[in-house]
């Protein structure tokens, strides 16, 4: 603490303390920040002594004259950053190789920098802004080959050049200029990068636009084995790009009539484009045609994920009723997995092609005992079990098979928080219509394996009845609501996923009548007069107004 005034005060630590008195008359200091520090040695200083602790006061007041910036040293830490901040300065200000080369000579480069180098070069040889061999033979250049490749030079340089080292790619940080070095990689370099970026489980965005734009442009014809990995590793990584999508359709069309004893590249790339959601109807219907074509060739599981991807999709290919046939005589023991059998019923229950006994033997407790045998049964395989044994307790009820009431207990039924948002602002524009909770019942338990969103009547003219009084009155419709939101619709030919014309069949075997309310026509953002009157249209049309 100091103290200025008839005396001076100083105290210097927190234990002792000194004090320097000096008579009324004594000399005052008044000194700016940015004064120089006074010479301690001066004979009028004040301060000046021999004595030790007097040294400490007036090094005390040479430091109060010191300008801040120069008592501060900078830390280790910040002297890192600022080098750091200084090479990206000098790279971003290069205009030339030889201005962005000398960079390089810095005795520390990271890998970072090195990278940024030669994103920058390459862009600039993309550009014809440079030639190659301005630099190809630089040392410096091969400074930087040397750190990102960790090879010899000569190779390190030719994988960079030739962009053959597919790590310098994927071991990068920065996202961004990985990106820039993908135009120079050729189309199989690219898909080994997709299919990289997919076992690592990497989904850098700007790396697979990236992909995804220059795979588009490649002139070169995509083989069905390069499709297949790119499908599988667009649908791991959940980047369903439409363009590129289009492209490997394109290609899978084109080269199917070459293959002939290959049907697992065929199966993975229909198994893929079901996972994707992607409706691509002339690919699915060449395919489709393969399957019967080849079927000598096909195995059972074959032929059961081309149905389980039509199912998902609910597409029917024309022309492809030898297929179904085909699909029809699978035995359940040509299965791998009891999972398997299951799935396959279920599709073809959901495009209307399942007979008694398919759909009967999924209820039985043998085939329940093979699902349990390899431990608990997955919710939506018991969804898949309660929805069969509903459609066969609807529509053949005389069957004496039904599914045991323990696989139905607990099975948990809710909407995801992003499709909740949507259904809410469904029921929100209804309570326009249908005010009192006598009129509508929301977050309905079908007991059949899934929800649907409202139940609630009306009478000819679009007049809400009372759900009590709906039931035993014949002129009245039961109306159920089924919200699809953007999962729940196929991509490409926008339509409803397989599972919801099984959901609404099953519902009007109930004696609703069904209205969809799909993302692409109703949208929660639209004034409320708007959503209502969309709701009234709807109505007067499944009424029959």
């Amino acid at each position: 603490m100091l103290k200025f005034g008839g005396l001076v005060a100083l105290r210097l630590g927190s234990r002792s303390s000194i004090r320097n008195y000096a008579g009324p008359g004594a000399t005052m200091f008044k000194s700016d920040k940015t004064d120089t520090p006074k010479d301690m040695s001066d004979k009028d200083n004040v301060y000046e002594t021999p004595d030790k602790t007097k040294g400490l006061v007036a090094a005390a007041f040479a430091t109060l004259n010191t300008p801040e910036s120069e008592i501060r040293k900078p830390s280790p830490k910040s002297i890192k950053i600022s080098r750091t901040q200084q090479l990206d300065n000098q790279i971003l200000k290069a205009t030339d190789v030889n201005m962005l080369l000398v960079v390089a000579e810095n005795p520390v480069i990271s890998r970072r920098h090195a990278l940024k180098m030669v994103s920058v070069l390459s862009e600039w040889s993309s550009s014809n802004k440079v030639k190659l061999s301005d630099f190809e033979k630089d040392p410096r250049f091969l400074k930087l080959c040397r750190i990102l490749a960790r090879t010899p030079a000569t190779q390190a340089m030719a994988s960079l050049t030739m962009a053959e080292d597919l790590s310098t790619v994927l071991g990068i940080t920065g996202d961004d200029e990985a990106a820039r070095l993908i135009a120079n990689l050729s189309l199989p370099q690219m898909i080994k990068v997709m299919k990289a970026l997919q076992q690592k489980g990497r989904r850098s965005t700007p790396l697979l636009r990236a992909l995804s734009y220059n795979i588009t442009k490649q002139p070169e014809n995509i083989d069905l084995k390069k499709s297949a990995d790119l499908l599988f590793s667009m649908a791991a990584l959940n980047f369903p790009d439409p363009v590129l999508l289009d492209r490997i359709c394109g290609d899978v069309i084109t080269n199917l009539p070459t293959n002939k004893d290959k049907p697992a590249v065929v199966n993975s790339i229909v198994v893929s484009l079901g996972l994707l959601k992607y409706r691509h109807e002339e690919a699915l219907a060449a395919i489709t045609e393969w399957m019967q074509a080849n079927k000598a060739v096909c195995r059972p599981g074959d032929i059961a994920s081309t149905m389980i991807t039509l199912a998902t999709l609910d597409y029917l290919p024309p022309n492809s009723e030898g297929f179904f046939e085909t699909a029809l005589q699978l035995k359940e023991e040509e299965m791998t997995k009891a999972l398997s059998w299951l799935d396959l019923v279920f599709s073809l229950l959901i495009l209307n092609k399942a007979e008694l006994h398919h759909l009967v033997s999924t209820l039985k407790p043998e085939f329940i005992d093979q699902l349990l045998s390899v431990g608990e049964i997955p919710i939506p395989s018991r969804r898949k079990l309660m929805a069969i044994d509903a459609y066969v307790c609807l529509s053949q009820p005389s069957s004496a098979q039904r599914l045991a009431e323990d696989i139905a207990v607990g099975v948990p039924l809710a909407h995801t928080k992003e499709k909740a948002l949507y259904v809410n602002s469904i029921m929100d524009t209804f309570k326009s219509l249908v005010s009192a909770d006598t009129f509508l019942k929301k977050d309905c338990n079908s007991g059949m394996g899934f929800l649907y969103d409202a139940e609630f009547a009306v009478d000819s003219k679009c007049h809400p009845i009372p759900l009590n009084k709906a039931e035993n009155n014949k002129n009245a419709h039961r109306i159920a609501v089924l919200a699809l939101d953007y999962h729940d619709m196929t991509r490409r030919e926008c339509a409803p996923l397989g599972v919801f014309r099984l959901y609404t069949k099953l519902l009007e075997l109930k004696g609703f009548k069904v209205l969809h309310v799909p993302y692409t026509e109703y949208n929660p953002k639209d004034k409320l007069l708007t959503r209502v009157q969309y709701i009234e249209k709807r109505l007067k049309e499944i009424v029959g107004l």
